[in-house]
């Protein structure tokens, strides 16, 4: 009777110790530099389609985060950093470094769509931080697609304290090695040619 009462204290303590501290992820990234010229427009566009347990129901569900038990706690998103927001805002500011200009009118310039279909963390000790993305580059929205690339990111670390300090740096780590590849593979003259090829 008395282990288990102190098992349910350690349990209280190990909750409020988690719960003292936001469980909001604010999803954040140094903004790479934008190039000096302009190469061309591109509209972007980002379809969710994040499978319902994670975060296809609840877009701002990004994880959890777990106690000594292993049982799960949800993490979330900041109330302005939605992860479909995030990763359009993300591409757009790596093509700007790439030296294409983004615009909001999708009939004047080519079609970069992706489609966000991972962000996630499992919460574990050895947690993973995942974020998976087919991108395609088009004439227009229904056009058949000239080049494709998935953005696939597994990045990890070990937690070693209660709290979600730790998970968010672990998200912004994420969307650092997402940003470095999004930005070379726009920079390739692959991607310039398939471009110019719209236009």
């Amino acid at each position: 009777m008395k282990a288990r009462l102190l098992i349910q204290l350690i349990g209280l303590c190990i909750f409020i110790t988690l719960f003292s501290c936001s469980n909001t992820m604010q999803l954040t990234y140094t903004k790479p530099p934008a190039a000096p010229s302009i190469k061309g427009q591109i509209y972007v566009s980002i379809d969710d389609l994040r499978p319902p347990d994670r975060g296809g129901k609840d877009p701002f569900k990004v994880g959890f985060v777990r106690n000594a038990f292993g049982q799960p706690f949800p993490v979330k998103a900041a109330p302005d950093r939605e992860p479909s927001k995030v990763v359009k805002e993300l591409i757009s500011v790596c093509l700007m470094s790439a030296g294409y200009k983004v615009v909001d009118d999708s009939s004047a310039a080519p079609h970069l769509r992706a489609q966000l279909k991972v962000f996630w963390s499992d919460g574990y000790q050895h947690s993973r931080m995942g974020l998976r993305m087919p991108i395609e580059l088009r004439k227009s929205k229904k056009s058949i697609g000239v080049w494709a690339y998935e953005l696939d990111v597994n990045t990890g670390f070990t937690v070693r304290s209660a709290g979600y300090k730790q998970f968010n740096s672990g998200y912004n780590k994420m969307l650092e090695v997402a940003k470095e590849k999004l930005v070379e593979q726009f920079k390739r003259t692959e991607f310039q040619s398939h471009y110019l090829a719209l236009q």
